[in-house]
């Protein structure tokens, strides 16, 4: 069994996070100790892994990378990062990085060379659509592709041998230095397929169980997501419905969005998300802020590997649902139901192979209620939510006989002891069992997570 697996992501975007200056890509920070405490509070929740990006040299918010081989200074040093990554490790972390492929910041030496030199450049042909009969904005002297619209990111001829072989030397540092684990590979959709393939035969010969995730927009993520190409992509289409659903009262969208994936990626797990740097908070989207608790128990327990949103697992604390502050960590456990719900639902993914391995089989869907399981062998764990402000009663088929059934959610956790110790289950009270249904009621815009024992 490879790591990721059974993973189960902290996401850091550390620019923000750590404050640092969105201008000047000169400025020196020193912030892996910091980055240190948000990764072992990623641990004590119950994650086993982080990603974190942007983390090398580039202007403004990160993404035009200018060096591949240099750790953004408003950050720290590489030898600071090498470190942290090893930190992360010791504590029982793996670490992902993101990284941007086809384009980059007008900094990148390439570049340059082809501001100063011209036709004359060697590096000419490493970018796409270079025009010396036109002119850029910053008066280049010729026009190029841009990413996005936006000139400050140069887009890379991906076709390009040489631009090619400079991009596998760089991961195969990437590796070899700081002993990374994984990539996440931005702008896939713009890619060429013959790049992931080769990318991903480099990374496996430098790191065996090295993995590779993909930002994939479109929805089709059955061309980018098999066993020659990357391990798995951003499920972008259920986070989508899962907003929606709660927010229109229709759980068919995510029933649906499910079925879809399954269809495109029958033997494979897709990163399960509600938010993340490139989209809203997941506390500005629901017009409901009970429906939170929903979210998340459904984040963490469908077919899928969760991400969690540096942040998104503290309870809002401003006036319109806004998160002013991230809370000092010393009090982030005291008195917060979403972070408490969230450290429940992490050692729960850590302590039950269902919610890794368990076939996913759903029970039934309305508009506003939502029961699924996960089996394995003689084990199940039932997922219902109610997001209707009404409480309702179910009757949930059981799976053989039962020999004990609880609800997760009334476990208790020890907030000294390692994430990996678990939940305490003796304080669940056993639920009644009824001609082989469950009888299962349902507060309003409320859920639960039932354990059976066969």
């Amino acid at each position: 069994m490879a790591w990721y697996d059974n993973a189960l992501f902290y996401q850091i975007h550390p620019l923000s996070l750590c404050g640092c200056e969105q201008e000047s890509a000169d400025t020196e920070g020193s912030h892996f100790d910091e980055l240190t405490a948000w990764a072992e509070h990623a641990k004590k929740i119950g994650c086993n892994a982080v990603y974190i990006g942007p983390v090398f040299k580039a202007h403004t918010h990160g993404h035009g990378i200018i060096d591949y081989y240099k750790i953004d200074s408003r950050l720290g040093t590489n030898e600071d990062f090498k470190r942290w990554v090893a930190k992360c490790h010791d504590i029982g972390l793996r670490v992902v990085v993101e990284a941007v492929f086809n384009h980059v910041g007008r900094g990148f030496f390439a570049f340059q060379s082809l501001i100063q030199h011209g036709k004359k450049s060697p590096y000419r042909e490493w970018f796409s659509n270079v025009n010396f009969s036109g002119n850029s904005t910053y008066d280049d002297g010729f026009r190029y592709e841009s990413w996005g619209g936006y000139q400050r990111l140069v887009k890379l001829n991906m076709l390009n041998p040489w631009l090619l072989d400079y991009h596998f030397d760089t991961v195969r540092h990437w590796i070899h230095e700081f002993d990374i684990d994984g990539i996440r590979v931005g702008a896939i959709d713009e890619m060429d397929y013959d790049f992931i393939k080769e990318l991903r035969k480099v990374a496996e010969n430098a790191k065996p169980d090295f993995w590779l995730l993909g930002e994939i927009t479109d929805g089709d993520y059955g061309r980018w997501v098999n066993d020659k190409m990357l391990h798995c992509a951003a499920n972008d289409e259920l986070q989508k419905e899962l907003i929606h659903a709660h927010n229109k009262g229709c759980y068919p969208l995510v029933s649906e969005a499910i079925r879809s994936t399954d269809e495109q990626c029958p033997y494979t797990k897709l990163l399960t998300f509600v938010d993340n740097p490139d989209v809203s908070r997941i506390y500005e989207k629901l017009n409901k802020p009970q429906h939170r608790a929903l979210i998340t128990l459904l984040q963490y327990t469908i077919y899928g590997i969760p991400s969690i949103y540096c942040g998104s697992e503290f309870t809002t604390v401003g006036g319109n649902g806004e998160l002013l502050k991230l809370p000092e960590l010393k009090d982030a456990y005291v008195k917060d139901e979403i972070t408490y719900l969230h450290c429940l639902l992490g050692r729960a993914n850590q302590q039950f192979a269902e919610l890794f391995f368990g076939h996913y089989q759903e029970l039934m869907v309305t508009d506003r209620q939502f029961v699924f399981a996960r089996v394995l062998r003689k084990k199940a764990l039932i997922v219902a939510v109610n997001s209707d402000d009404s409480p309702v009663q179910l009757e949930i088929p059981l799976f053989g006989k039962i020999q004990k059934i609880v609800n997760v959610l009334d476990a208790v956790i020890d907030w000294d002891a390692p994430a990996k110790a678990g939940l305490d289950l003796s304080w669940c009270p056993p639920l009644p069992i009824r001609d082989e249904v469950l009888p299962l009621e349902l507060g309003a815009n409320s859920g639960k997570l039932i354990w059976m024992l066969g």
